[in-house]
């Protein structure tokens, strides 16, 4: 800096320099060769309620710099030893200092001069003689500024943050949820004021069940029992999927699915007879209760809609169908399936199907239905 800087003692009261912190104006790290110099611009600074360090080198400034991060530098250009563009460039390219603002004050003035501080990272440039408003203003400018994109940073930080949590919520609640479900959801999202339409289709609805889970439950501790039910639901739910369909909830023991094609679901109720006799297979060799399980198939028109009030909403389907096929279930032989007539006929008459007649539950009437007992549903060979 030279000593023909020039300043006022006050500045004029139409003068108000940028609002930064009602508790912390901000630190302000001086850096000239000359004490005069520091001693002017410390003063002028001080009155404004800054925190003022100085640094008569550049190598002095580079490790207070380093040491405890100011919130601005004012920097000579003409030093000894090292130049103020070399400060600069070794304060930017430095982690810990690199996003602190520079301003160069110096009597150098062509545009070249300029041009260098802004090469070497610098976000202002004084030149002088200078006005003390000048300075406080440009100072009070830069802090502000720095100040808003720390804030814009942290901002952008939180969200990033927040995204990846919901991104994780999202992945994991995707695996509760059935596709209707999750367009059920998505659509309630989109309109929350309107719930999504009740549709109807027609839909086969297949549904398991543990016969004597009760009994099971009261001869295992419930550590091994969840650990043994878990693997027993993956084992169902990967068979569901491989034959394209969904698996609307758990009943406790129990999986409520659906699919779009009957013969899909027979299909998938071999697979799970045979997976599931293979599941039981190693429950004995381990000397563990073994899932018997029974198979209830129903097609016919089904309701998908979600119910519940504000609070609590849920997927269901509903329709008579979907109680024919629990009551079937019912009614099965454990390691067998029965299946109502209508499934029996889209499905092809499956082989091995024997026309059999219940009288389920809630009905009037007795029912044709369709068994497959189950030695022979665990010998099928696994369909294509």
């Amino acid at each position: 800096m030279s000593d023909t800087s020039r300043h006022d003692s006050s500045p004029p009261l139409s003068w108000r320099r940028p609002s930064l912190s009602s508790t912390s104006p901000g630190v302000v790290l001086v850096v000239d060769d000359k004490p005069e110099n520091l001693s002017l611009l410390s003063s002028v600074l001080s009155a404004e309620g800054y925190e003022v360090r100085a640094a008569i080198t550049g190598a002095m400034a580079l490790v207070a710099a380093a040491a405890d991060p100011p919130d601005i530098i004012l920097l000579d250009v003409n030093m000894p030893e090292m130049d103020g563009y070399e400060v600069c460039r070794r304060l930017k390219a430095d982690r810990r200092t690199a996003d602190v603002p520079v301003i160069f004050i110096s009597v150098l003035s062509e545009l070249e001069d300029k041009v260098a501080a802004f090469d070497a990272g610098g976000v202002d440039y004084v030149t002088k003689p200078f006005h003390v408003q000048e300075v406080l203003a440009r100072v009070g400018t830069q802090l502000l500024l720095h100040r808003q994109r720390r804030e814009l940073a942290r901002q952008q930080k939180e969200l990033s943050e927040r995204y990846l949590e919901i991104q994780q919520l999202h992945a994991t609640l995707r695996e509760y949820l059935s596709d209707r479900a999750w367009a059920s959801i998505a659509a309630a999202s989109a309109s929350p004021e309107a719930p999504p339409v009740p549709t109807r289709e027609v839909l086969t609805i297949l549904i398991t069940d543990v016969a004597g889970f009760v009994r099971i439950s009261e001869q295992i501790e419930p550590g091994p029992l969840l650990a043994d039910l878990s693997l027993y639901l993956a084992t169902l739910t990967q068979a569901i999927h491989r034959r394209g369909g969904q698996v609307d909830k758990y009943l406790g023991d129990g999986v409520l699915s659906f699919f779009k094609d009957a013969g899909a679901a027979v299909l998938a109720a071999h697979d799970l007879q045979r997976e599931i006799a293979a599941f039981n297979g190693r429950l004995r060799d381990a000397a563990r209760p073994i899932f018997p399980t029974r198979l209830g198939i129903a097609t016919g028109p089904v309701v998908l809609a979600s119910i519940g009030s504000q609070g609590r909403r849920e997927f269901t389907l509903i329709g008579d169908r979907v109680n024919v096929a629990s009551r079937l279930q019912a009614e099965a032989i454990p390691g067998g399936i029965l299946m109502d007539a209508r499934t029996w006929q889209a499905a092809g008459r499956p082989a091995g199907a024997k026309a059999v007649t219940v009288l389920l539950k809630g009905k009037q009437e007795a029912e044709a239905a369709y068994a497959i007992v189950p030695d022979l549903a665990a010998a099928l060979p696994s369909p294509s």
